[in-house]
């Protein structure tokens, strides 16, 4: 899925919470030493914390000795993130998405939840005090994403720095938070235990979306919610997705939408993965803005999932032939490290219904990597590793190996270490059925050891065998003493064996037929 650019995120809020008139008296002194402790403080702030009696007395001596700012550094600091709500380029969805990234790192740094309102007042006053284009950008996002009573008061008070002249509006805020509401379509799995809705919105000919996944067997809430652009291709993208595994694609009606929604909003929220915390923290609130646009007062059933839920849990539902077949049926496929010669490669046996997630693991195990660094795989459908909105990339925990390559001679590459940029290129040989009793994923074959992590790539690697294989090259000792070998015939590449990479796998195979 094409997600939206991402703005720049205000590192300044956690700071900000402690000098919005909610510092931490209510805490304990050895809840702030340990914080402290886990953040770096030097060993002298964390001596001066041994020696002071009160709470309240901690705030300003941290800011004497400079491990916090003053509260007009921090507002500073919290303003900056908002300038690029300045430039020219800037839109509506911009402006709305760097507001509601804000507010999820508020929510991460309020000592309470509760309390958050309170903080917000406090910055909506300072920020009028302060004024300027800056603070007047950050009170008009307020005003349409803050919780309860805070919008009214951040929209008067940025009316008050436009009347008292000096200051105008930008373009964005024209219309900002009442895009026109789209298309609303999505589908659910084979038993209704999860369920995907899109609901699109426009601003002006800018369409873009926001794809929520509702969990109805962690409890029926939020389990996942981002921005998205381009709804036209999302909405193709699934219909396949969906035909592809006989699921249940449909068109949901926007007041159906906003039952479904509002019912998961009602609920606490479920992500389990990191790139699901992350979104759910930063887009959340500009989820429940946008469900107020959709109408309200639907009476039919909402949503195809929530007939197959009863009582928070999920009934029993027939599976379809298509998921059926597919969780029955195993990828064949050979992967070979890019450019390697002799070829590197493993000859792997998974389950067809295997994420991208788990494919990833599953690779690394076979060839023998450590797992350090960043990875990502490129299909013919996009990108999928950890979501980066500014890489482009989508969930590889939300993706299926079937959704990208479900036939033989399908193909995709895996690319880990974006430094070194070692390049897997991934054919699938065949879609087999899987074997009584037999457990995946399996390697069947392979050849040549794994190069060492950090060398440089495959060109990197190539040198690095040159100087092991010659005594004499000045950096050879060097090199040997980088791999913590004693001899150069401590490092066979040639090595290989089957056996060692089923053995890897093992933590994670699983028998898919029973014998």
């Amino acid at each position: 899925m094409a997600k939206t650019r991402r703005t720049k995120r205000n590192s300044g809020a956690a700071l900000t919470v402690i000098d919005a008139g909610t510092r931490p008296g209510a805490g304990e002194l050895a809840e702030l030493r340990e914080m402290l402790t886990i953040a770096g403080a030097p060993a002298e702030v964390l001596t001066m914390l041994a020696s002071v009696e009160s709470v309240d007395e901690v705030v300003p001596r941290l800011v004497e000795a400079g491990v916090l700012p003053s509260p007009e550094e921090s507002l500073a600091d919290l303003l900056e993130g908002f300038r690029p709500l300045l430039d020219r380029s800037c839109d509506q969805l911009t402006a709305e998405l760097s507001g509601s990234e804000f507010l999820g790192l508020m929510r991460q740094a309020a000592p309470d939840v509760a309390e958050l309102p309170a903080i917000l007042t406090g910055l909506v006053e300072q920020a009028e005090d302060v004024g300027g284009p800056v603070a007047l950008a950050m009170l008009r996002v307020l005003a349409v994403l803050a919780p309860g009573d805070v919008r009214g008061m951040a929209a008067d008070a940025a009316d008050r720095l436009v009347a008292a002249g000096g200051l105008t509006d930008r373009p964005w805020v024209r219309g900002l938070g009442t895009p026109g509401v789209g298309p609303c379509f999505g589908y659910t799995d084979d038993i209704g235990a999860q369920e995907v809705l899109v609901v699109t919105f426009s601003y002006g000919r800018e369409s873009h979306g926001l794809a929520v996944l509702i969990d109805h067997g962690l409890g029926g809430g939020v389990k996942d919610c981002y921005p998205a652009d381009r709804p036209d291709r999302i909405r193709a993208e699934y219909r396949q997705i969906a035909a592809r595994h006989g699921l249940d694609f449909r068109d949901y009606e926007p007041g159906e939408a906003r039952a479904v929604l509002a019912r998961a909003l009602d609920r606490p929220p479920c992500p389990v993965a990191p790139d699901q915390l992350e979104d759910v923290g930063y887009y959340l609130d500009l989820l429940r803005q946008r469900v107020t646009l959709l109408p309200d007062g639907w009476q039919g059933t909402a949503g195809t999932a929530a007939t197959r839920v009863a009582s928070g849990k999920v009934t029993t539902a027939r599976r379809s032939p298509a998921r059926a077949a597919t969780s029955r049926t195993v990828h064949k496929m050979k992967i070979t490290l890019r450019g390697s010669k002799p070829p590197i490669w493993r000859r792997l046996e998974v389950p067809s219904g295997i994420t991208l997630l788990q494919l990833h693991e599953v690779i690394q195990e076979a060839f023998g990597w450590d797992g350090h660094h960043m990875w990502v795989f490129s299909t013919p459908t996009g990108e999928f590793g950890v979501t980066d909105r500014e890489l482009g990339h989508r969930s590889a925990a939300a993706t299926k190996l079937d959704d990208v390559a479900s036939r033989a001679g399908d193909r995709i590459r895996y690319t880990y270490d974006f430094g070194d940029d070692w390049e897997h290129d991934i054919t699938v040989e065949a879609v087999l059925s899987a074997e009584p009793g037999l457990a995946y994923p399996r390697c069947t074959g392979g050849r040549r050891a794994c190069p060492p992590e950090d060398c440089g790539g495959i060109w990197g690697y190539a040198h690095l065998l040159e100087i092991l294989a010659d005594p004499s090259h000045e950096e050879h000792a060097e090199q040997l003493e980088w791999l913590g070998l004693e001899s150069a015939d401590d490092f066979d590449p040639a090595d290989f064996h089957v056996d060692d990479a089923t053995k890897a796998l093992s933590g994670m195979a699983r028998p898919l037929v029973k014998g």
